[in-house]
């Protein structure tokens, strides 16, 4: 994909905080936890999208049903048409991202959420390289990497897959279901993480500055 830019915005972003959509927000939670169908739950994505093109959430289930639906390239439209709205939302004239674009607002979890997940499908469809530009991107915008894509991109590095996370998924119970081991996805992290400094020392000095162990 080539370089998306926002022609209309002159400078870098110094901290971008997006807005809270409150015209699809509540009504998105609220269906969220109604036991829709899978075709009444996607007429409502598709009418909350038309709402508000730029709340990325409601892609994200969107494409989720299009995938359950065997509609693979329909789900991917999807998904790249919104992500050029999700960077040109962000970016200035030369695509520069914003120096800071943190996790700890909550009006920026959408739009944070829907980048991780448009990097992973790049990586699924191997554009690797395009994955690891998203990656990185997002990794200098929000250092304390709260989604922990700073492992995603050391698996990019050692060559592995989008499905790396396997190897470090634990059943929580039953109803909780899997997640990563905190502890073993750290160990590796800080094993292998060294062999790469063109990618991470910028991240341990920032780490350091905000003092981080």
């Amino acid at each position: 994909m080539d370089k998306i830019t926002n022609p209309h915005r002159r400078k870098q972003i110094e901290e971008f905080v997006d807005d809270n959509h409150p015209s699809v927000v509540s009504e998105y939670y609220d269906v969220l936890d109604r036991d829709l169908s899978p075709i009444r739950l996607k007429k409502v994505m598709n009418k909350l999208i038309k709402k508000d093109p730029l709340f990325f959430d409601s892609y994200l289930v969107l494409a989720d049903i299009l995938y359950s639906e065997n509609k693979p390239e329909e789900a991917r439209e999807l998904l790249a048409n919104a992500y050029i709205r999700a960077v040109k939302r962000i970016v200035d004239k030369d695509g520069n991202w914003p120096k800071h674009m943190e996790w700890g607002w909550l009006q920026n979890r959408h739009i944070m959420r829907f980048i991780v997940r448009y990097a992973y499908l790049c990586w699924e469809e191997g554009r690797t390289e395009e994955a690891l530009a998203i990656f990185r991107n997002l990794l200098r915008a929000n250092p304390d990497d709260n989604q922990g894509v700073r492992y995603a991109v050391l698996a990019i590095k050692l060559g592995l897959g989008p499905d790396w996370e396997d190897a470090f998924l634990v059943t929580k119970g039953l109803m909780a279901g899997e997640a990563l081991d905190a502890r073993k996805v750290t160990d590796w992290f800080e094993k292998h993480a060294r062999r790469f400094p063109e990618e991470f020392d910028w991240l341990f000095q920032e780490w350091k500055k905000r003092g981080y162990d």
